[in-house]
């Protein structure tokens, strides 16, 4: 009986522990996305390359021709940040953003499907796929 309690026991701590680490997951995920977000809403564009897997970085094209002539309007979350999957190491989130360019006041929309996902040693999420361009 107590060989049956202490594997009980045991079993319901690792439960514990893995939910409490797709908790974490989960909280840092909205926090990743939400700080993302607030990059784009006060127009550091310029930053959002650093939010990319350390591998796409490179290769990501620049995301505006002159991001000091972009203004965000509007930043709308359209379905919100959900996991893709049993293993919550992806996810997926979906934006409208409104921008004006400042010199001709030109008012433009982009429908931004952001993927992201879980890095377990660095515990930080990195987008996976790339920023579409403000043009």
């Amino acid at each position: 009986m107590k060989v049956f309690l202490l594997g009980l026991l045991f079993s319901l701590s690792l439960a514990g522990c893995e939910t409490m680490e797709n908790m974490n997951r989960e909280k840092k995920l909205d926090f990743d996305v939400k700080l993302y977000g607030h990059e784009v809403r006060w127009g550091e564009i310029e930053a959002l390359p650093s939010y990319l897997k350390p591998d796409m970085a490179q290769e990501q094209p620049s995301v505006a021709k002159d991001p000091q002539n972009i203004r965000v309007t509007a930043y709308e979350v359209l379905v919100a940040p959900h996991f893709l999957g049993e293993d919550k190491n992806k996810a997926s989130q979906t934006v409208r953003i409104n921008y004006i360019f400042r010199d001709r006041q030109v008012v433009r929309s982009l429908v931004d499907e952001q993927h992201w996902e879980y890095d377990a040693e660095a515990k930080k999420w990195y987008r996976s796929n790339p920023i579409p361009a403000f043009e």
